[in-house]
């Protein structure tokens, strides 16, 4: 549900007003919004890396989370900075909690000083005072996702009027590997799931999902479902051994890549594996191979679908099974996962106490890239 001016509480929507020149998106500033986002780029060392949204620029939002909201930034009429924020129930500690996600953090370079700062401003205070208002079920909880090279983001974070403390969770790495071009055309494949084949999914989630902290939950994968494509590892009289869903999100998301070296660019869409997960069941010393067989058969399904490369999403300590296939990536680019507060809040139950149980590790999915 986008949270906007015509359903926002009274309370956001007093916060907004005392930021002049910024205020919360309307359902109507989809396509400028789209217009202005594709003109921007994330710097990534050597590499600028853009995300271009279609049309509608709330669609990856709405796959997303539950609830999200945009901050549209504006000069004499003109977008010159967005910023996202959404919210979904996650597991924390093994609980369901609502988690927030702050995203899409973009400003043109000719934004006025006093622009970016009401910006930061308006997100610092925004963290701050959530945990008292209905809009996102009082989320007191936010991460955020950050290329190791985007040294101009990391730069802005750091400053003391945007004074959000940032603790890191996790590291990870983005692979991409390419496919031949046309050939999702000669084996097309099937995006809908049969009919009891879904149920068994489900069930195989609702046993697997929780056991990571921000792990995706029954909600989530059946938001991804009707784009997805379920790839599954079964053992006969076992049912379900693993899973994971490839979604396509040509429509809502491409990426575009330049090289600034040598000024090559591209932009392209693919797919992207998500909600990896072996079965309880699997004993310990078969979930590599089980794993080695699941990423296999996705990546050999991938091929028939839409886009030119297939992306994973590999955690610092849940490394893709074999070496050589991550060494085969198209790029690869490495990002930290980080716990994002407010000074204030350090005393919260919720941050005092920590995050991550010792036996929880962070999970971060393509989907919420």
């Amino acid at each position: 549900m986008l949270i906007h001016p015509g359903n926002a509480s009274p309370e956001f929507a007093a916060h907004m007003a005392r930021y002049p020149g910024l205020r919360l998106a309307r359902p109507d500033d989809s396509q400028r919004l789209s217009d202005f986002f594709n003109t921007t780029a994330m710097s990534a060392g050597q590499l600028s890396i853009g995300f271009v949204r279609g049309s509608d620029f709330f669609a990856l939002l709405a796959l997303q989370a539950e609830r999200y909201a945009a901050l549209v930034c504006e000069e004499n009429g003109m977008i010159v900075g967005v910023g996202a924020l959404s919210m979904r129930h996650a597991f924390v500690r093994g609980k369901l909690t609502p988690v927030g996600y702050l995203q899409d953090l973009r400003l043109s370079p000719q934004s006025k000083t006093k622009t970016r700062q009401s910006l930061y401003a308006c997100f610092t205070e925004f963290v701050r005072l959530s945990p008292q208002w209905d809009d996102f079920n009082r989320c007191s909880l936010f991460l955020t996702a950050i290329l190791d090279e985007n040294t101009p983001a990391r730069a802005a974070l750091s400053r003391a009027s945007f004074p959000l403390e940032y603790s890191r969770l996790a590291s990870y790495k983005a692979h991409l590997w390419p496919k031949l071009p046309g050939l999702e055309k000669l084996l097309p494949v099937k995006t809908n799931v049969e009919t009891g084949h879904e149920e068994k999914l489900l069930h195989f989630y609702k046993e697997t999902l929780g056991t990571l902290a921000f792990d995706l939950t029954l909600d989530d994968v059946s938001r991804l479902l009707p784009r997805a494509v379920p790839v599954t590892i079964e053992k006969e009289g076992q049912g379900i051994a693993a899973a994971c869903l490839l979604v396509n999100t040509d429509e809502e998301r491409r990426l575009r890549v330049r090289y600034n070296p040598v000024g090559r660019s591209l932009e392209t869409s693919g797919t992207y594996l998500t909600a990896v997960r072996v079965g309880r069941s699997v004993a310990a010393e078969l979930k590599d191979g089980v794993m080695k067989d699941l990423l296999a058969k996705a990546l050999k399904t991938s091929l028939r679908m839409k886009g030119s490369f297939t992306g994973i999403i590999e955690m610092q300590d849940g490394p893709v099974p074999f070496p050589f296939l991550a060494a085969q990536s198209h790029y690869t680019v490495s990002g930290s996962l980080y716990r994002v507060f407010h000074p204030e809040h350090t005393q919260l139950a919720d941050f005092s106490a920590g995050f991550l149980r010792p036996a929880h590790k962070a999970s971060f999915e393509w989907i919420f890239s």
